[in-house]
């Protein structure tokens, strides 16, 4: 009876244990499923969650002058209009309705603790999908990138479609202006009065920011 007892006792323990062990595993699977990459690919950000995004760089609005109140742009995640059937995709809303006024969106291309830094010398081109909101977007946004030190490299996107549209950029187009891509630092989305008339109010869907071989 007593070993019956202490066989019982052993079973329900492993069990027990073995239960653990999976849902650690779902767990860990989980967390790691945002820096997942594929196919020769790298994720930077996916925007299926708020900051960090997939290599752990902040990212955020931002306006030139903080005093400013009007002409400014905000970024929100939004899991109702996004590019595939899951997750999300982030919104910026933004107001460049002024002469020269100009606002946008900033992402760090690593974790603080590490410098930020990003080696994309492997890859070809940064990817990412764009989509104008129904009642309109910029005529043109500027894309840039930019290192440690140097020059800040920049590429112009225009002719945006009413649904989701793939940009693709060659990564040697922002090399041949100085910017060493061993080691980016960050990426950034500008819009400018100029650029973005007639719609100089209004936003812009952004996701699925990847690097490609």
């Amino acid at each position: 009876m007593k070993n019956h007892l202490f066989l019982t006792i052993l079973i329900l323990a492993a069990s027990l244990t073995t239960g653990y062990s999976e849902d650690n595993a779902k767990d860990g699977a989980a967390a790691d499923a945002r820096a997942s990459s594929g196919g020769g690919t790298k994720v930077l950000a996916d925007f299926n969650a708020p900051a960090p995004n997939n290599i752990d760089g902040n990212f955020g609005a931002f306006t030139p002058s903080e005093s400013e109140q009007v002409y400014i742009c905000k970024e929100a995640i939004d899991d109702k209009v996004r590019h595939g059937e899951k997750g999300a995709a982030l919104r910026l809303d933004y107001n460049v309705n002024n002469g020269g006024a100009f606002n946008g969106f900033w992402m760090k291309l690593g974790p603080a603790d590490k410098g930020n830094h990003f080696d994309a010398s492997q890859f070809k081109k940064l990817s990412f999908w764009v989509k104008p909101d129904e009642k309109g977007g910029p005529n043109k946004f500027k894309v840039e990138l930019k290192g440690d030190d140097g020059p800040i490299a920049k590429k112009y996107i225009g002719d945006l479609k009413a649904g989701w549209t793939k940009v693709e950029i060659p990564l040697d187009d922002f090399a041949a202006q100085g910017v060493d891509l061993t080691k980016l630092n960050e990426m950034t989305i500008v819009f400018e009065q100029r650029a973005a008339s007639p719609k100089t109010v209004g936003a812009l869907y952004l996701d699925d920011v990847t690097l490609e071989k």
